[in-house]
């Protein structure tokens, strides 16, 4: 069946506390290794320019993302209850391991679920969101960077110079304030402001888990949580990094496929629910994972998306690379026939 291909984040997961009980307390480290890794060493061997998934048992494929939130916000809530006996290596490799699955694997499976036009799944979605502290995403992002990406008034979309370390307090900052300013035009009472909920949610958890457990369990899911965060950030930092849609007298030219960077190698998909295939996303925002497409036309990025991640880290490589690639292709868009 085509959905066992999709299995990978399963197996990642499972590994942290396995990892932890059979190696030792550090040993989850070596979850984040593995991955970057199996990512890298994807984007090496397997070819690019893949068609389209046909799910023909596309319910099979729709299980997964809603299976796996259950299983990443279990392996959060164990190593928030293994934090207050945890040595401080130990604390680090739990923290380093659970934000990098939940940053990757965690958040791709809520993107999907908080773009269902199923209830039961947009509630689960939001239960990962939880997860990473991260409630408001799902109005940020449904409702914001869908609209405005490659535009100046989408805090997700990264300029062409940015850096990643500039890029991160920006647009943590301005989505939780476009999330609000969404949820304040809505003209509800403060109660009904789903922004507002989420601060007194997450004020809730915190304060339930310092009075259960301890502050080095709130410690816990602080850390794993601001690493998950980085990590999304680090994926719609590369994402749009430089695009831009030209203005017009309407406001900006229509999102094409030419505005988002992509990945279309087909074995590292397989561990991103197909979120390599970006500008078909886009196209298409609440089309399940399996059903997106691989657009020829569409940038791709020189070195994958866990090659890119890595080389956001270090703002002088990554601008060597992809500031002529940005030139390059807007260069082709502007002198393209209208």
């Amino acid at each position: 069946m085509g959905a066992l291909r999709f299995v990978g984040p399963f197996a990642y997961a499972a590994s942290i506390p396995a990892l932890y009980y059979v190696g030792g307390p550090s040993a989850p480290f070596l979850t984040v290794l593995a991955l970057l890794a199996a990512l890298i060493g994807a984007e090496l061997v397997a070819e690019r320019g893949q068609g389209p998934d046909i799910a023909e048992d596309a319910w099979l494929f729709r299980v997964l993302p809603n299976l796996y939130v259950p299983v990443q916000l279990a392996v959060i809530a164990w190593a928030v209850v293994v934090a207050p006996h945890a040595s401080a290596a130990g604390f680090a490799a739990l923290a380093l391991s659970v934000g990098v699955t939940t940053g990757v694997f965690g958040v791709l499976a809520a993107h999907e679920l908080v773009h269902s036009h199923a209830r039961a799944e947009r509630v689960l979605g939001l239960l990962m969101l939880t997860g990473m502290s991260y409630r408001h995403f799902r109005i940020a992002h449904v409702y914001g960077h869908h609209r405005w990406a490659a535009t100046e008034r989408d805090p997700a979309s990264a300029r062409l110079g940015e850096s990643f370390y500039a890029f991160l307090p920006r647009t943590v900052a301005a989505q939780f304030a476009d999330a609000w300013a969404f949820e304040a035009g809505r003209g509800r009472a403060l109660w009904d402001n789903r922004i507002a909920r989420d601060v007194v949610t997450m004020a809730a958890l915190y304060l339930a888990l310092w009075a259960g457990l301890g502050p080095r369990a709130a410690a816990m899911l602080a850390a794993e949580s601001a690493i998950g965060i980085i990590v999304l950030e680090l994926f719609n930092y590369i994402a749009h990094y430089g695009l831009t849609r030209r203005s017009t007298a309407r406001g900006h030219e229509p999102f094409s496929a030419a505005h988002s960077w992509n990945s279309s190698n087909a074995l590292a998909n397989a561990l991103i629910f197909n979120m390599g295939r970006h500008s078909s996303h886009h196209a298409r925002p609440a089309a399940s994972f399996e059903r997106l497409e691989w657009v020829a036309e569409a940038p791709e990025l020189p070195a994958g998306y866990a090659g890119s991640i890595l080389l956001a880290l270090v703002p002088p490589l990554w601008r060597r690379v992809m500031d002529p690639a940005v030139q390059k292709l807007q260069s082709g868009i502007s002198n393209a026939p209208a």
